[in-house]
C-alpha cells in the first residue's frame, strides 16, 4: 500500500515537473488580464495553425509590427488556439515571436469548433461588455491596460496594421 501511495506521488511529480513549461505559456482570463494590465497598450493576436491568413500574418504582418512598436507602451500578444505544441513552435519561432507566444487552454481535441468555444470563452470572460469573437480567425484586436478596446478587428496586412499602431 505505502509503495503504491509512493509510486503514484512520483508520477504525479514527474508529470507536474515535464509539464511546467507548457503550463507557464497556457493562457486564461486571469493570465490574459494580467498581461494586459501590465502596458498601456496590448494588441492580442489570436490563430489556429490551419488558418492560411493566420500564417501569411505570423510571417509577414507580426514581426514588422514587433520591430515598429514602441515597447515602453505596446505589447504583442499571441494565443494559439492548438493543441499541436510543436507546429506552434515552429511557426512563432521562425518569425522570432516565442517569447510573445501564449497556447489557448480550451477543451477537447484541436478541432473548429472547440477551437472556437476556447476563443469565446476566454474573450467573453476577459471582455464581458465586448463583443470580439465573431466566430472568424484569426481574432486581432487592441486593448489598453484597462481592458478597454480601442480597436476590434485590425487588418491583417502591415500597412493598415501599423496604422492603427501608430
Amino acid at each position: 500500500m505505502i509503495k503504491n501511495i509512493a509510486l503514484v506521488v512520483l508520477l504525479l511529480f514527474v508529470i507536474s515537473c515535464a509539464s511546467s513549461m507548457d503550463d507557464q505559456r497556457l493562457m486564461d482570463t486571469a493570465k490574459l488580464n494580467h498581461f494586459i494590465s501590465q502596458k498601456d497598450k496590448t494588441l492580442v493576436y489570436v490563430w489556429t495553425t490551419w488558418c492560411s491568413s493566420c500564417r501569411a500574418t505570423l510571417a509577414e504582418t507580426l514581426p514588422k509590427i514587433k520591430a515598429e512598436m514602441d515597447t515602453s507602451h505596446y505589447q504583442l500578444l499571441l494565443i494559439a488556439a492548438s493543441k499541436d505544441r510543436k507546429e506552434v513552435d515552429s511557426l512563432v519561432t521562425k518569425q522570432g515571436l516565442l517569447e510573445n507566444s501564449y497556447y489557448l487552454d480550451f477543451v477537447g481535441p484541436d478541432k473548429g469548433i472547440f477551437q472556437n468555444i476556447g476563443i469565446q470563452l476566454l474573450l467573453e470572460r476577459t471582455f464581458p461588455n465586448d463583443k470580439i469573437f465573431t466566430r472568424a480567425i484569426p481574432v486581432f484586436f487592441l486593448v489598453d491596460r484597462n481592458k478597454n478596446i480601442l480597436q476590434k478587428k485590425i487588418p491583417h496586412s502591415y500597412y493598415e496594421a501599423i496604422r492603427v499602431v501608430n
